[in-house]
């Protein structure tokens, strides 16, 4: 039998008995460009180069998102106690007063040698800083092959200039402080002659003094380390003609200041010039 002859036909089905086709929703994606995607797994990819996505298309899943961020607890600055404000107040108020005694320091007048200039109980302020010095030989004899012999003293600010009124320890009884007048420095001549004092055989003029000495002195040649020093009252005043030449080393500071009493000869010491 041959093929045709065994086809049986398949029965049909009624039309009112057909499954409806259901258009099932679809997640369209416009693309400006290239189209539009037709299915939703085609929705969920990335779209392609040069593809701009509408806003519309974009699920809750495509959206980026952020983790929050715990807020940070700002614990309050600590306050400091009122007594640890006291403590520091009066440590702070201790070391300005030793850095203050370390580089100023008053000084009380007693006696009439400083006249016309200075007088019994006036009350200075004195430089102790003006005149540091140091001696630099011991450091250099530190050095292999150097040979330092003497002393070289070196001056951080200068050191004192003929015409400074200075304020140093007794040599004789450092116990008591004295007020002179620098006149003489090492290596230089000394001599008073006829109420003039001479250095190196040249008069100096000093419009400060009270009156001319009436003594004679010298010549002497001021030695090395020390200065020699008078007071403005010539004839009342006892200084490097009676007791010797003053060392460096005993040299406080530098009158800067008259400050007590007020009116005259108060305020900065004047400093004293020399043809």
């Amino acid at each position: 039998m041959s093929e045709e002859n065994n086809y049986k036909p398949q029965p049909t089905l009624p039309q009112a008995m057909e499954s409806p086709i259901v258009p099932q929703p679809t997640s369209e994606v416009v693309v400006e460009q290239y189209g539009y995607r037709n299915s939703a797994a085609d929705a969920s990819a990335e779209p392609m180069e040069g593809q701009i996505v509408s806003e519309e298309s974009q699920s809750l899943d495509d959206l980026p998102t952020t983790s929050p961020v715990p807020a940070k607890a700002v614990s309050p600055k600590p306050h400091k106690s009122f007594w640890r404000e006291v403590l520091e107040t009066v440590i702070l108020t201790i070391l300005i007063f030793f850095l203050a005694q370390s580089l100023i320091q008053p000084f009380r007048i007693q006696g009439s040698s400083m006249e016309p200039n200075f007088h019994t109980d006036q009350l200075l302020m004195v430089n102790k800083a003006a005149y540091f010095h140091f001696d630099v030989n011991p450091w250099l004899r530190l050095i292999p092959g150097v040979k330092a012999e003497g002393s070289s003293v070196w001056w951080v600010f200068g050191g004192p200039k003929r015409g400074d009124v200075v304020v140093f320890e007794y040599p004789r009884d450092p116990s008591q402080d004295y007020i002179k007048r620098v006149i003489g420095f090492p290596g230089e001549k000394v001599e008073v002659r006829s109420g003039v004092v001479y250095v190196n055989d040249q008069p100096l003029t000093e419009p400060y003094i009270k009156e001319a000495s009436l003594s004679p002195y010298g010549p002497m040649v001021v030695p090395e380390g020390t200065l020699f020093v008078l007071g403005d009252n010539r004839n009342g005043s006892s200084d490097s003609r009676a007791w010797g030449f003053l060392p460096i080393d005993r040299i406080i500071g530098k009158a800067m200041i008259a400050y007590w009493p007020l009116g005259k000869g108060w305020g900065i010491v004047n400093e004293a010039s020399y043809n």
